[in-house]
Parts: C-alpha cells; sequence; structure tokens
C-alpha cells in the first residue's frame, strides 16, 4: 500500500509499541514492542522478537489503570526497573541504531508517556526516549483515513482487527499483547485490499468535505448504476440553481 511504503521511508525494520501509563502524571508503568523486518512495501520478511517491561513511575498508578491493565504497585515493586534501565534494555533489544527503526504506536499516547518520564523521571540516558519519539510512525491516521465507523469515528484497535477477522492476541492492555496486535493489524491493512476496498467506499460516502455533485455522483456508482457525463453535468446544474 503506497501510504503505508510512503510513511515507512524505505525503513526494513519496524518495532511495534505499546505503553501503559499512570493515570494522572502519565509516566510509563509498562512496555511491550515486537520488532519485525520488511520488503520495501512493508510486508514482513522475518520472524518477530518481542521485548516486555514493568518500570516504576513516580506518580501513583491510578484505580482506573490498575483495573484496566492488572497492573499495581505490588507488582511494579517486584517486578519494575526504572525507565532509565528499561530505555537501557531497550537500547540493546534494538540495537543503538534508532535511526534505520520506524517506531509504530497506535495513537499519539504513546509519544507523550515517554516525554513524560523523562520530564518527570530525568532518566541519564533520555535521548533514548527522545530518539524513539523521532522515529515514530503512528498507524491510527493511517487505518482511519481507509475505515471508519458509520459516523465517521475510528475504531479501537481491537475492532479493527474484528473487522480483519483478526483475533487479539490475549487479553488486551498488556503492551506485549498489544503491541502483536498492532503488528497483526498492520500486516492486515497490507494484505487484505479487498476489505480495505470495501470500507474505503463507506469512507467516501460518508465525507463532508467532497463538493456535493460528485458526492451524488459517486452514491449513484456504489449502488451499481451506471453513469454518464451527461449525469454529472445534470448534478452540477442541479447544485448550481
Amino acid at each position: 500500500m503506497n501510504q503505508l511504503t510512503k510513511a515507512l521511508k524505505k525503513k526494513r525494520n519496524l518495532c511495534f509499541l505499546d505503553f501503559e501509563g499512570t493515570q494522572f502524571s502519565h509516566e510509563i508503568i509498562a512496555i511491550g514492542a515486537v520488532k519485525v523486518e520488511c520488503d520495501e512495501e512493508g510486508h514482513f520478511t522475518s520472524e518477530p522478537s518481542f521485548y516486555k517491561r514493568y518500570v516504576k513511575p513516580a506518580g501513583a498508578i491510578g484505580k482506573i489503570v490498575t483495573n484496566l491493565t492488572s497492573i499495581d504497585n505490588p507488582l511494579l515493586k517486584n517486578e519494575g526497573v526504572t525507565v532509565e534501565k528499561m530505555f537501557k534494555e531497550f537500547s540493546k533489544f534494538i540495537g543503538n541504531d534508532f535511526g534505520k527503526y520506524a517506531f509504530i504506536t497506535f495513537g499519539s499516547n504513546d509519544d507523550k508517556m515517554i516525554l513524560s518520564s523523562i520530564e518527570i523521571l530525568k532518566p541519564k540516558n533520555k535521548e533514548v526516549g527522545y530518539s524513539i519519539c523521532k522515529n515514530t510512525i503512528d498507524f491510527l491516521p493511517i487505518i482511519s483515513s481507509f475505515i471508519k465507523d458509520k459516523n465517521g469515528n475510528n475504531y479501537s484497535l481491537t475492532n479493527y482487527l474484528s473487522l480483519f477477522n483478526v483475533a487479539p492476541h490475549g487479553q488486551s492492555h498488556d503492551p506485549l499483547n498489544d503491541a502483536y496486535d498492532l503488528m497483526n493489524l498492520f500486516n492486515a491493512l497490507n494484505t487484505n485490499k479487498e476489505i480495505v476496498l470495501s470500507e474505503y467506499k463507506h469512507v467516501l460516502q460518508i465525507s463532508g468535505s467532497m463538493p456535493k455533485p460528485v458526492k451524488a455522483i459517486l452514491s449513484k456508482l456504489l449502488d451499481g448504476q451506471t453513469i454518464s457525463p451527461e449525469d454529472l453535468d445534470n448534478e452540477i446544474k442541479e447544485f448550481l440553481k
């Protein structure tokens, strides 16, 4: 898909990322990452590798976050590491050459959590976080330009997967599961052309920015009608009355 190829900027190393964060300070409390290699069209050419860590924040987790993620203070006390150590481990996982990677997220909150953790905790290797943000691709605007719900809203990650008939990789709000789901969704968008075609027709129908005559002609075409140049002229004349 041309839009994906353009977004990747010829990069052949992908890392699908998901963070869980605190409710109020928006610091990282968990990271999940799946890295894979791809060809020039974004099709995977290697088996995935995985990284997951719990991370200790300065602020409180928050009850809503704990209910969603099952991450609580005892878990972070026993299994969590500092954000500085997580950045160090993640650098080793990536191989230190962040510039050759496209870090793919679902929405903009992941970058915000990185920046919040850096601002609050001030890790010595903060450049790791900045490098991730610099090379991030937000996948949500890409897929939502082709696929929206009937009201023109974005789907959740889980609902996008359902549309492509892809089963979730375990319980959601686990960062590694969500990163794996994002990888599968990326692959689904890039390989299931018929589903994308069908859904994009719907997006065109509900588009509010399309001129009225063009939208009328498109609706007739999507209804299976045969359209001539004269039909377009008539729609324009009707619009200009």
